[in-house]
């Protein structure tokens, strides 16, 4: 006769052990933050800052796709899943998947014919389609698997792309001869594919684009995502136009030093990013219901956040001197006071991304657009004044601007719509 198996009394303790759900997506962000970091610090230390700069050229298009993906795709599910039945949600995570595979092709094929026009592209773009591919579909499968409550399966993909890749990269630093741009893109690209293979396993849908999908999901998903495609354009572009403006007028140590900026603050934006992505989904399902428990799971999200960033942004602004002088380029001490205003910039990010979360619940996107068009607005009507009375410190204080503007609409866009 076999015994059952006893288990010391540590072991059951152990066992019975929970982690609350948003731990695990704060630690999978964080994972994707760091190797972010850690791979552009590769690649400027080894592979020389022209290389860096050409990886940063085509690491803009992916984060272009990656907006305007996110704009029809991802976000509007975020919203629209936490409404539908449970009976219903499969077959709209086959739609969601479905309409995946169709962009990326979109994506694939317009990055070719622009890559056409530049010869020197040849020899990246095989790598960047694979990286184009892998990561869009994972980006898709991972934000599905987090609306989804399966947020342990989603770590998982993370810590599979992340370790993969730095250990990849790893073995390229320590070869005699420079990583080539090729080869980089190559290693970040390979490296996401078993993460896509795992997230897909984990959800356990296949893509699917039928007709009868697209007419029971289809109106809704796309009140959703009709202003939401303008509004990733333009978020894209107020993030890079201010940069492309601070180069020109100023000089490549200006725009370098307002990337280096902003690789440090990355940290903040991916972890804001896990909160809306962990946090969206749940909000719209009291939003239309109980406006009372919307209101209280807002303010203890609001309260959550500026205790965890806040004294990490206090710290940091405090330390910004010795921190530049120690880690920052060569006669860069000057640039503290650019630090210290993106610590400022972060605060007002913080207070304004639960009014950011609400007017993603109204019943269309047309004021989440519109916000955006009046910051941005805002911000290159004055960067010219800004950079030339402040530099460098000039273009942070114009997002700042942009923020402030973007939060007084939203708040009376929110306001208005409880009193209509």
């Amino acid at each position: 006769m076999s015994q059952a198996l006893a288990l010391p009394p540590w072991a059951l303790r152990l066992g019975r052990l929970s982690v609350a759900p948003r731990y695990w997506v704060v630690a999978g962000q964080a994972i994707v933050s760091a190797t972010n970091f850690l791979t552009n610090i590769f690649i400027a230390k080894l592979c020389g800052l022209a290389t860096f700069g050409e990886y940063s050229a085509w690491q803009l298009v992916l984060l272009l796709a990656l907006a305007l993906q996110g704009a029809v795709i991802t976000q509007p599910m975020q919203v629209v899943l936490g409404t539908l039945a449970a009976r219903h949600r499969v077959a709209y995570g086959q739609l969601v998947l479905g309409l995946q595979v169709a962009f990326s092709g979109l994506a694939v094929a317009a990055t070719a014919l622009g890559a056409g026009l530049l010869p020197q592209a040849a020899t990246v773009l095989p790598a960047f389609v694979v990286l184009l591919t892998a990561a869009g579909g994972q980006d898709t499968l991972r934000k599905l698997l987090l609306a989804e409550g399966k947020v342990q399966a989603a770590l998982a993909s993370d810590v599979l792309s992340a370790g993969g890749q730095l250990l990849v990269l790893v073995v390229l630093a320590l070869r005699p001869t420079p990583a080539t741009l090729a080869e980089v893109v190559w290693a970040v690209g390979l490296t996401t594919v078993p993460a896509l293979l795992v997230g897909g396993k984990a959800l356990g849908q296949w893509p699917m684009l039928s007709l009868s999908s697209l007419r029971r999901f289809g109106r809704r998903h796309w009140r959703q995502a009709r202003w939401l495609v303008p509004t990733a354009l333009l978020q894209w572009g107020s993030a890079n136009v201010l940069l492309v403006f601070a180069g020109w007028v100023g000089s490549p140590a200006m725009l370098g030093v307002l990337r280096l900026a902003q690789t440090a603050m990355g940290v903040f934006n991916l972890g804001l990013q896990a909160v809306e992505n962990y946090a969206l989904p749940r909000l719209s399902q009291s939003f239309y219901n109980a406006p009372a428990q919307f209101a209280a799971q807002r303010a203890t999200l609001t309260k959550k956040m500026l205790f965890a960033a806040g004294p990490l942004l206090a710290l940091l602004a405090l330390a910004a001197g010795p921190l530049v002088a120690r880690f920052g380029p060569a006669g860069g001490a000057q640039y503290a006071d650019l630090l210290r205003w993106c610590c400022v910039l972060y605060v007002v990010i913080l207070l304004v991304y639960p009014l950011r979360l609400t007017v993603r619940l109204l019943a269309d996107s047309r004021h989440y657009f519109g916000g955006y068009v009046l910051s941005i607005g805002a911000s290159l009507a004055s960067v010219r004044w800004l950079t030339a009375h402040y530099q460098a410190s000039g273009v942070v204080l114009g997002w700042l601007l942009a923020q402030l503007v973007l939060g007084g609409y939203w708040l009376w866009a929110v306001r208005r719509a409880h009193t209509a």
